[in-house]
């Protein structure tokens, strides 16, 4: 007699996710599943808690309480040592780009890689070489952050965290203070590194352009708390009068 196939876990599990600072509740029971190798867009204005959420997704903040599980690993009280080989799992995009000014574009990609222990400079040079041609960057490694446009250094940034091969990607607002022409193309890349690498992403934004271009499950955060969980139709076909509210904004451009 064969059994059913055995569905594997959720690349990230949240459950009752609850977080304060300073006092006040900014995650309100939050609970949703990222499925491996989809992208998940989370949307909302202002202090509805996207990026205090984001950060509890490798381990940069624990829970007051409920969990977070990665691959079926809960990581919220793991220690800090326990957490290492979690993280190599998971790159980041941070919203300013985070990139080290003294060094130059190359020795700024090779720097995780080197802290992850690899030793082998031609094998560094070459990921250098592999990941900026990814990102259409190729050649560029000499160049400093300090010359660089802002949609290059978000590519520099995108190279530096998929350099080390993580199997997801988080970004925190990538075309945050990008024009519309770079914000297309920033969103487009980030497309394109899922089908390329295969990436589970979760995506931080407040741009409906980029959600309704990358998303297969759209996350709408208000207050803490989730407005809905599903896929992006839905969403637009909501009668949530704060999704409402919130679409109706970002089409007259004041989000």
């Amino acid at each position: 007699m064969s059994h059913p196939e055995k569905k594997p876990p959720p690349f990230f599990r949240i459950r009752d996710l609850r977080q304060t600072l300073g006092g006040h509740p900014v995650l309100r029971g939050v609970s949703f599943d990222v499925t491996g190798g989809e992208t998940t867009v989370i949307l909302g204005g202002s202090g509805a808690g996207k990026s205090v959420l984001l950060k509890h997704l490798n381990g940069l903040m624990r829970p007051l309480s409920g969990s977070v599980a990665v691959n079926g690993t809960d990581i919220s009280m793991l220690p800090e040592r326990a957490l290492t080989p979690i993280r190599r799992q998971i790159g980041v995009l941070f919203q300013d780009g985070a990139l080290f000014d003294s060094l130059s574009v190359g020795e700024n990609i090779a720097f995780p890689l080197r802290e992850a222990g690899e030793r082998v400079e031609s094998r560094i040079r070459d990921r250098v070489d592999e990941v900026l041609e990814l990102v259409g960057l190729k050649g560029q490694h000499r160049k400093m952050p300090d010359t660089l446009s802002g949609g290059m250094r978000k590519r520099v940034s995108l190279a530096r965290a998929i350099a080390g091969r993580p199997d997801c990607m988080l970004y925190d607002e990538p075309t945050a203070g990008l024009d519309p022409i770079l914000s297309e193309s920033i969103t487009k890349l980030i497309g394109e590194m899922k089908k390329e690498l295969r990436l589970t992403s979760v995506v931080v934004t407040h741009n409906l352009g980029a959600m309704r271009f990358l998303a297969d499950q759209v996350i709408f955060l208000k207050n803490g708390e989730v407005h809905y969980c599903g896929p992006p139709a839905g969403l637009d076909a909501s009668d949530d009068p704060a999704i409402r509210e919130f679409i109706s904004a970002d089409a007259m451009g004041r989000t």
